[in-house]
């Protein structure tokens, strides 16, 4: 094999140039994405594109070769990105067949929280409420069921992590607590559920920052829950939760206009 010169990489780079712009597409509305992860930012194109509802239940996505020339890819990348939006309960892919939208939600999961909290559009308000609905139910129960079966180690657990909310040095006090909660309730469901939330709040810090604002600063105490259920409390347990999770729907509903809009300093960046 020859040796590669400035001259020949140069050559190189230009006939890659040249073939890429002599390979634009179709107008898909789509733009030709970057190199770097290129099935992966093909995936969230075409997933917040049916977010959105560009493309709605039944419709057909483009076809691949048309996709691939619309984002500057191979082929191998767009197909990719497909069988992971299948995987996701976005699309059905038929082969020989095209790629139909799905409504997502009757085909997908928990996971979808996070998909919707990534969309490039943003968190939706009603999304929010009704994540922060979720989060209170499964805390609640989960609050309950340990109170009424948990180990001792787990007992201890959760009432360690009440006491942290006192450490300077433990930002992540309030998310702790819940996991040692849910863990104590011994339900893997309870904990599933959990995960999906945990990681559709980590893509929206700034607007969870001012929902969970009074939870992490233990504005009402953890601790009294945390010894309700190491006392086996299960209904004052449940109660104390129901109290303490409730804080987080009250300030969306304080900061939305019917669920319609957000308040700005909800918003972030």
């Amino acid at each position: 094999m020859p040796e590669s010169t400035p001259e020949t990489a140069a050559v190189t780079v230009a006939e890659i140039s040249t073939e890429t712009a002599d390979h634009a597409g179709p107008d898909t509305g789509f733009k030709p994405v970057k190199r770097r992860s290129v099935s992966a930012q093909v995936f969230s194109e075409l997933r917040d594109a049916i977010l959105t509802g560009r493309f709605a239940p039944g419709d057909s996505l483009p076809p691949e070769r048309e996709l691939a020339a619309s984002f500057a890819v191979n082929r191998h990348a767009v197909r990719e990105a497909l069988q992971r939006l299948q995987a996701a309960g976005f699309v059905r892919v038929v082969h020989g067949g095209g790629t139909t939208v799905l409504d997502v939600r009757s085909t997908a999961g928990l996971d979808l929280l996070g998909h919707l909290a990534r969309s490039g559009e943003g968190l939706d308000p009603m999304i929010l409420r009704d994540g922060l609905e979720m989060r209170r139910c499964i805390g609640v129960e989960a609050a309950r069921v340990a109170a009424t079966r948990a180990s001792c180690e787990a007992r201890n657990s959760v009432v360690a992590a009440a006491a942290a909310y006192d450490l300077d040095d433990h930002p992540d006090a309030d998310r702790a607590f819940w996991l040692a909660v849910v863990e104590a309730s011994g339900n893997l469901t309870f904990r599933l559920a959990l995960n999906s939330l945990v990681q559709a709040i980590d893509s929206g810090p700034d607007v969870m920052d001012a929902l969970l604002a009074a939870d992490r600063a233990d504005l009402l105490p953890h601790a009294p829950l945390a010894s309700a259920i190491a006392a086996g409390d299960a209904e004052l347990a449940a109660r104390l939760a129901d109290a303490i999770l409730s804080q987080a729907v009250d300030v969306w509903a304080s900061l939305t206009d019917s669920g319609r809009t957000l308040d700005p300093v909800t918003r972030g960046a």
